[in-house]
Formats: C-alpha cells, structure tokens, sequence
C-alpha cells in the first residue's frame, strides 16, 4: 500500500488519498453500495442535497429540519416518468471476498451523523427536463398510557413509532426553470445545488405534519438573504469554502470522492474539482498523488519524472 510523508501539504487534498488506498485488502465479506459504472463517455451523473423543513419558515427561519430519505423521494420528467431514487441495485462478488451492490442512485451521509445527505442519480432518460417530484421524511410519535392491575397499581407504558412522510413539491411556472435540470451527458459531474423543501404557507396543523403545498429555496439563495444563519449551514454544506454555488459544489465532490467506491467515478469527479480549484491540483501534483491521466492538458508531470 501507497503511502505519502503530509508535512505541510494542504489539508484539502487529504480526501484524495483515498485514490491511493486499498479497498479490498480486508478478508471479511462486506456489502456496500457502488455506483454502475456506464460506457466510458456515454452517461453523466446528477447530485444535489436536500433536507426538509418541516415547520416551514419562521421569522426567516427554517424550523423542524429533517433529512431527506430516499424512500418516496422522487424525480420526474415533464412527460411524467417517475424516478424513484431508492435502487437497491444488483449484487455483485468483489476482489478480495467483498460484495458490491451496483446502483443508479446513492445516497452519500447515510452513515455519519452531521453531513449533509446528497442524492447521486445516474442512468438518467436523455434529452428531458427533470425536477425533484417529491420528498421523504421520517419523524417520530411517542404515546403515553397508564394501566392498573387487578392488586390496584398503575403502570405507565410508552412507545414511539417511527413514520415516514412523502411530500409532493410545486413549483411556480415562472420558477420551475430554476430547479430544472437535465442529463449532462458523459464524462460529466453535474451538481445541481442543495435545496430546502418547506411548507409554502403556514403550518397549521398544531405540530402535525403539513398537508399543503411544498416548495424549494435553494440554500446559497437563503444565506445570502440571511447572513446571519449561515453559522447554521455552513459546515455541514460548504465546510471551509465560501457561501456560493462553487463551494457548495466543492464541498460535495470532496465528500463524494471520499465516499464513493468506484474509480470510474472518483476520476472524473477529480477532474471536475481540479477545474474549479487550481490550489488543490498544485497541492496534489506537490504531494507526488497520483492525477487521472485524462485531467491535464499535458502528460501527468508525475508520471513524466517517474520517466526520468
């Protein structure tokens, strides 16, 4: 296995090492979800964040946050196809006694408590216009009821039931042009932006959930508007890059470069964070990490010193 001295190298580029390690040198059988890798060049990939604002807004802010969950979350096309973007996959015997589960969607986050949960979509129809069609939540009852024997005593019993929420989102006519999105085609990552589905109007089903419209605020949008929630967001969706379309977009290639398993993918998602941040593809080439050949213009000037 690879290993690099880090010294002084730039903390950005630590995610990257994962290109540089071994996935499959454990000896016990594991599952875990792997995005189908496609044709090289014949499909791209879509990827947005959501959460869900159960309580809508309230005073400017969002209350009753909830993680979006792929059951019951859909996409669909303006002709009407739905895309549900829970797949369980196909399961698939792996190098080195591991099973991968291939995909068309993968939700990154689920297992880490605090991140940002990013829908990652592939095999997508071409040439059509998609939105987000619905979105899940799930959100928890507890119920408290009191009992007494036949000796007199009273027993106090409580239990939680855990409920999942599918919520229909509209959009404007004027504004569905703004949440539209299409198929990029190959060799392409495109990230569409995080977004907040919340109520349109007000809540008034006394802590119930909500039985009207839903609606998407994009998250740049909102902090820009309220400068003083962005401590709220920040972390979670932009980490140590700005508040803009370009760090969010940053921040969740690191992740998915990080969480994602295949390498087809990881290349091309490298390529797309060196073209919107030169400082990491210098650090990387100082630290002597190998780069996806297909990114410079030029050979690699690793592989061109290792010639020498």
């Amino acid at each position: 296995m690879l290993s690099f001295k880090m010294g002084t190298m730039d903390w950005r580029i630590t995610s990257l090492l994962i290109l540089n390690l071994s996935f499959f040198s454990l000896g016990c059988l594991k599952t875990f979800p792997v995005l189908e890798e496609p044709s090289p060049g014949q499909e791209g990939l879509v990827a947005f964040g959501l959460i869900v604002a159960k309580g809508g807004i309230s005073n400017g802010i969002f209350t009753g946050l909830e993680e979006s969950i792929p059951k019951e979350t859909n996409l669909s096309s303006i002709s009407g196809q739905k895309i549900n973007l829970e797949d369980r996959g196909k399961e698939m015997e792996g190098d080195g006694n591991y099973r991968f589960l291939w995909v068309q969607k993968l939700q990154l986050g689920k297992s880490e408590n605090g991140v940002p949960k990013y829908f990652v979509v592939t095999r997508l129809p071409q040439n059509q216009s998609l939105v987000l069609d619905s979105a899940s939540y799930s959100y928890t009852t507890t119920q408290t009821y009191t009992t007494v024997n036949k000796y007199g005593h009273v027993q106090t019993h409580t239990y939680t039931v855990l409920h999942t929420s599918s919520i229909p989102i509209e959009y404007d006519p004027l504004e569905k042009s703004k949440f539209s999105f299409s198929n990029p085609g190959g060799l392409e990552i495109r990230f569409i932006g995080n977004f907040i589905a919340h109520p349109k109007g007000i809540n008034l089903s006394f802590g119930g959930p909500y039985t009207g419209t839903y609606v998407l605020t994009n998250l740049d949008t909102y902090l820009n508007e309220n400068p003083a929630l962005i401590s709220d967001f920040k972390n979670k969706f932009y980490g140590k890059e700005e508040v803009s379309p370009k760090g969010a977009e940053i921040h969740f290639l690191k992740r998915f470069i990080k969480e994602n398993r295949s390498r087809y993918w990881q290349d091309i998602a490298i390529k797309k964070l060196f073209r919107l941040d030169p400082k990491i593809r210098e650090a990387a080439i100082k630290a002597k990490i190998q780069i996806p050949s297909q990114d410079l213009n030029s050979e690699n000037p690793i592989q061109e010193q290792n010639k020498l």
